[in-house]
């Protein structure tokens, strides 16, 4: 059996994430998911609507509004979709691309797996999403 060999999109290597994390746990992220690419203006996510998947950007930029008002812009290795996976709770907030953008998609199951095999992307992606519960209470 051959083994394909897996590529690390140069704007997550390059990114904080890619940057912090293993290089084993890179490589399992990159085989996780399907890539997703997003024209400008296109909405990834509402606010509101219940959550099925979550998103890793991979290159681009997206803009996070909550209630109409921008809260924060997202960047490669930043994970969108996080809370609503993991607290079962509606989006909490609705995120567009500011520009063509790709990202990474990980339904609920992949999501699972990826955060169950990579303890530091875990430990990063609750920190997070604690942290952007806390803003959106």
């Amino acid at each position: 059996m051959f083994r394909r060999p897996v590529t690390i999109p140069t704007p997550l290597a390059a990114s904080e994430l890619g940057q912090t994390i293993p290089a084993d746990e890179l490589r399992v992220l990159s085989t996780l998911g399907t890539e997703i690419r997003f024209a400008a203006g296109r909405v990834a996510m509402t606010e509101d609507a219940v959550g099925r998947e979550c998103m890793l950007v991979i290159d681009g930029s997206f803009a996070v509004e909550r209630l109409g008002e921008r809260v924060a812009e997202l960047r490669a290795g930043d994970f969108m979709g996080e809370v609503a996976l993991l607290t079962g709770q509606p989006r909490n907030a609705t995120v567009t691309a500011l520009e063509d953008s790709t990202a990474h998609a990980f339904s609920r199951r992949e999501f699972s797996s990826l955060l169950g095999r990579c303890p530091t992307i875990a430990a990063r992606v609750n920190a997070a999403a604690k942290q952007r519960t806390l803003v959106a209470a």
